[in-house]
């Protein structure tokens, strides 16, 4: 009974006992406290339901259900006392009362402070990623799949990035299998649970000595999850970013137009932000530190004084460069003539030369034959192509000199030959808030995904640079981070992770978890057409199906949803003014002047990923399962391995085949499973051999095995199936 409905009881005996409770629990100071919502429990829709399950009763097909009448009956709870001929007998919960139902007519339930035993059933895959580790989509209930990575990753988790619901009043989310309104009077002790339920799985995921927990939030919840996270981890440091997400403001009645949310970063042990080059836009709230210089690449058109060409006749020469804008092909002789289109360009080419933004003809900053040098030694870097022409700059000798000496360390080249320096741009950690241009979600997020789909199939997604620029914080140091997001909504953390690993070639791995949900008028309409979510019309149009695993696919193929080339690049251009010196007639005198001039280019947020086409896809892997619902006493029979196996290669690392059985045992690439222990002697000089082998199974009901092939093995994660499969789920159910 919830405390509210015992003030109510007092009230009806004595008023001032009401009025006194009421006084010592308003004046009482607590931390986050709440009333726990009942067990949460969810429909497992696909599970066949089995004597001893606990299950709904299902509306007629046709008939939706009214979930804001708590008297519906699709909400009392049965178990299943038997099933002969397609029919169950059932037993209320609440009044022990027994009825019978058709078993098409009734789901089983899982209730979250009972264990489950979950399986992993494979429904696709793209790989263009060769041997590198697969990514991992898993369509199911959170909570349980939560439940199923700890069994494979408990404590190496380097970075959990979270989207969960806003809990906003719309149809954002559901408990209990109902959408929670705004009028739903426990609507923030029902939110509460829910994450409450699933952090503590996730704080079991998290490598305690280096990782971090990031959670996008907005004001709806934000003070509530605060609490909550403080709770939950008093270990851990605890910062919250405020960020852009909408440039052009969403309503709020009778408030402020809302453009931005909250980011909550949590850390533990080790881990900390890291200095990333970054641009000038996060530098607005940070102060400049004047230690810390940047490469100073300068215009090789002259300006200031002499900058004309009858200044300096021998520094008026063509520098050639190849049609696509991205590399110099080569550099000119000083031309004298006074017809420049008499010089021909070298076949793939066109020719830049020292003109002014006027339309006078200027000089190089210096000669043709310094030039070709500086090329050579990668001193020398071209701006954007535009209107036919590109911009060049060079190093002059003072920075030369500052990259000889170290000063400035080369990190690499761009694709025209010009050195990359990371304090060129300044490397620095930011401050906590963060007015991103790319962060918006109509920029990075909804046109994202027109380009994919031609409309956007998903309410509200996050900016792909919002999510990308978040987690490079944290994981730009670790190519192989291990990033999970359980509330995977359109899957742009995957999404997110492939950039990062094209930046610096990386092998990271991303492992999503999504429902199958679908939205409400598609349920009300596909509900009047007699279906129900085991029909495969319903699921094609959950968000599992139809958005999350064809974004993973489009974007690591380069191709939209009717497998036409996705068009643009990474770089995510804008539109800006460039500003430039030119001479102007004063209208006044009749007399030439200097002005400060401005001009529209579009200018790349992300300079460095300007050159990824879109088209050009992901060299990645990634797999798609439905989580299933097994029963133990089939798993402990050895009955159910072909569901198993893909949860023990997800704990072998996610890379190359997913081992079926085989007589005796059997070797994979990064783990092995040994199936007879006859056969241990040569299984355990076969992993030997194998010298990326780090994870090995066992399946045995003998501990004294178990523990023999510990001792054979040391320095390996050795595990016992079924014995560690079952006591894992039990240990994690609440209860």
């Amino acid at each position: 009974m919830r405390l509210e409905d015992l003030m109510e009881r007092a009230a009806q005996y004595d008023e001032n006992l009401a009025r006194d409770i009421k006084d010592y629990v308003h004046g009482r100071k607590y931390g986050l406290v709440y009333e726990a919502s009942k067990p949460e429990f969810v429909r497992m829709w696909k599970k066949p339901v089995v004597r001893g399950d606990i299950v709904n009763i299902l509306p007629p097909r046709g008939v939706m259900e009214d979930t804001k009448n708590e008297d519906d009956p699709s909400e009392i709870v049965y178990k299943v006392i038997s099933i002969s001929d397609g029919i169950a007998m059932l037993r209320n919960e609440q009044t022990d009362e027994t009825v019978t139902a058709a078993v098409d007519d009734i789901v089983a339930l899982a209730r979250f402070d009972k264990p489950i035993y979950a399986g992993l059933k494979e429904t696709g895959r793209v790989e263009r990623g060769g041997d590198k580790p697969y990514h991992v989509v898993i369509n199911g209930e959170n909570y349980h799949a939560l439940q199923t990575l700890v069994y494979a990753y408990q404590g190496q988790v380097d970075c959990i990035y979270i989207d969960p619901p806003y809990n906003t009043g719309a149809t954002d989310w559901k408990y209990n299998n109902n959408y929670v309104g705004k009028d739903d009077k426990y609507r923030h002790s029902k939110w509460l649970t829910f994450m409450e339920d699933r952090l503590r799985l996730a704080k079991k995921l998290l490598n305690p000595k280096d990782s971090v927990l990031i959670v996008t939030i907005d004001e709806k919840e934000y003070l509530r999850l605060g609490l909550l996270l403080e709770q939950l981890f008093p270990e851990a440091r605890i910062q919250m970013v405020s960020t852009l997400t909408n440039s052009r403001g969403v309503a709020r009645e009778n408030g402020f137009a809302r453009v931005d949310e909250y980011i909550y970063v949590v850390q533990f042990g080790e881990s900390s932000v890291n200095r990333l080059p970054l641009s000038d836009e996060w530098r607005v709230n940070v102060k400049e530190d004047k230690r810390v210089t940047h490469l100073r690449w300068s215009m090789l058109i002259r300006s200031g004084s002499h900058f004309l060409r009858s200044d300096s006749v021998n520094q008026f020469y063509p520098v050639f460069v190849n049609n696509d804008g991205k590399s110099i092909h080569s550099v000119g002789e000083p031309y004298f003539g006074d017809n420049r289109s008499e010089v021909v360009p070298p076949k793939g080419t066109f020719a830049v030369w020292p003109l002014r933004k006027d339309g006078n003809e200027g000089n190089w900053q210096i000669s043709n034959t310094n030039l070709r040098k500086l090329i050579a030694s990668g001193f020398v870097m071209l701006g954007r192509l535009s209107k036919g022409t590109v911009p060049i700059y060079y190093l002059k000798k003072g920075e030369i000199e500052k990259v000889n000496n170290g000063t400035y360390k080369i990190c690499g080249h761009r694709s025209d030959g010009s050195i990359i320096s990371e304090t060129e741009v300044r490397s620095l950690v930011t401050g906590t808030q963060w007015r991103i241009g790319s962060h918006d979600a109509s920029i990075g997020g909804t046109s994202l995904l027109k380009s994919i789909f031609g409309v956007s199939p998903f309410p509200y997604p996050k900016s792909l640079y919002a999510v990308h620029d978040t987690l490079r914080f944290f994981v730009n140091d670790k190519p192989n981070a291990l990033v999970v997001d359980f509330f995977g909504g359109s899957g742009t953390t995957l999404h997110a992770v492939n950039l990062l690993n094209k930046e610096d070639c990386g092998q990271r791995k991303c492992i999503l978890v999504t429902n199958n949900e679908i939205k409400e008028d598609e349920e009300i309409s596909l509900t009047a057409q007699g279906l129900r979510p085991t029909d495969e019309k319903w699921d094609n149009l959950g968000i599992a199906r139809y958005v999350t695993w064809p974004r993973t696919v489009c974007s690591i193929e380069g191709r939209d949803i009717k497998r036409k080339p996705l068009k643009g690049d990474y770089g995510c251009p804008i539109e800006t003014y460039q500003e430039y010196e030119g001479e102007i007639i004063d209208p006044e005198t009749g007399k030439k002047k200097r002005k400060k001039l401005f001009e529209k280019v579009k200018k790349p947020f992300y300079p460095e990923l300007a050159d990824h086409k879109m088209s050009d896809g992901f060299e990645e892997n990634a797999i798609f399962f439905d989580l299933e619902y097994l029963e133990p006493s089939v798993v402990s029979a050895d009955l159910a391995f072909d569901r198993i196996a893909p949860i023990l290669w997800l704990a072998g690392g996610c890379k190359g085949k997913i081992l079926q059985r085989q007589k005796g045992y059997v070797i994979g690439e990064t783990y092995a499973v040994l199936f007879d222990p006859r056969y241990k002697t040569r299984f355990v000089e076969a992993v030997l051999e194998n010298k990326e082998i780090k994870t090995v199974f066992i399946v045995t009901d003998a501990a004294e095995r178990y523990r023999s092939l510990c001792a054979e093995l040391p320095g390996y994660r050795v595990m016992q199936l079924y014995e560690s499969y079952l006591r894992s789920f039990e240990i994690n159910a609440i209860g």
